[in-house]
């Protein structure tokens, strides 16, 4: 059965606060993430996503409104946040800058170290840490780090996280800067990842086909304020709503909302290509067609 392990009410935080330079970057943002969600959070740039998402494991702290995580308050100022960023893997944008061990194993190994871990211990993160992204482990652990494809070297940085065996993964645009086939086999190990139960996933991204093709709930932000909620299918049925807050559709949606606006009978709610085919061929056959 699910649980909320994330739940933030009225999150308000202001960067150099009490400054002439003060700026607020969240002022009221909601969110809630279950056990076994696979979620995402999106808006346009300076909508509050990352400062949102850096309160999850006490990177920041809440300024006003409750942030509980894993049943911890993040607003107590006496919270030790260590364990719980032991709980919370954070995968920031383009993570692969991050990497700086000269071989693949050893970078891996670098959180297991911390951790106080035994060799054996070590090595069997690492071997299941590489694998869950599609990395064999005795054909990568030996590989030069920083001679490896972009896709690569993503994939490497999100198991250094996953060696820690976090029970939520959060990652910020994770497809960007990618090539069509890094993209796919990085969102094919997301889809793996979250598959095998332990742990729930949040994507945030700007890339609304990335969210239609692995989300199932959403969550919008608009001057850092949480602004839209729902299933992915329902998030993407309100296009003009979307488009009020300069955000776009997918592909196929946007195909079949202008469809939708010729007359032609499609639901609001397709995602996929098959989807659109679907319903295009089942209104052409049918006998009112």
């Amino acid at each position: 059965m699910s649980e909320n392990v994330v739940e933030i009410q009225d999150l308000w935080h202001w960067y150099l606060r009490g400054t002439p330079l003060q700026t607020v970057a969240l002022q009221g943002a909601e969110l809630e993430i279950q056990s076994d969600d696979l979620a995402a959070i999106m808006g346009h740039t300076g909508s509050g996503k990352s400062s949102l998402i850096q309160h999850l494991n006490g990177i920041l702290r809440p300024h006003r409104g409750t942030v509980r995580v894993f049943g911890n308050d993040l607003a107590d100022p006496k919270l030790d946040v260590r364990p719980l960023r032991r709980m919370v893997g954070l995968v920031f944008q383009q993570p692969e800058m991050q990497l700086f061990d000269p071989t693949v194993g050893d970078d891996v190994a670098f959180g297991p170290r911390q951790l106080g871990g035994t060799p054996e211990e070590v090595r069997r993160r690492v071997r299941t840490a590489m694998e869950r992204v599609g990395l064999s482990f005795e054909g990568f652990k030996d590989r030069y780090t920083f001679g490896l494809s972009g896709g690569e070297m993503r994939r490497v940085a999100l198991a250094g996280v996953l060696a820690l065996e976090p029970r939520l993964l959060v990652l910020d645009e994770p497809t960007a800067g990618l090539d069509p086939r890094g993209r796919r086999q990085l969102l094919e190990s997301l889809r793996t990842i979250h598959a095998e139960g332990e742990m729930a996933v949040v994507i945030v991204s700007h890339d609304m086909d990335v969210v239609a093709e692995l989300a199932r709930r959403v969550w919008v932000l608009a001057g850092g304020r949480t602004v839209m909620r729902g299933s992915v299918r329902e998030i993407f049925a309100r296009v003009e709503e979307l488009r009020e807050l300069g955000l776009g559709i997918p592909q196929v949606s946007e195909l079949a909302y202008e469809l939708r606006r010729a007359g032609r009978d499609v639901r609001a709610d397709v995602l996929t290509a098959d989807e659109l085919a679907e319903a295009l061929w089942t209104n052409s056959t049918s006998p009112a067609a």
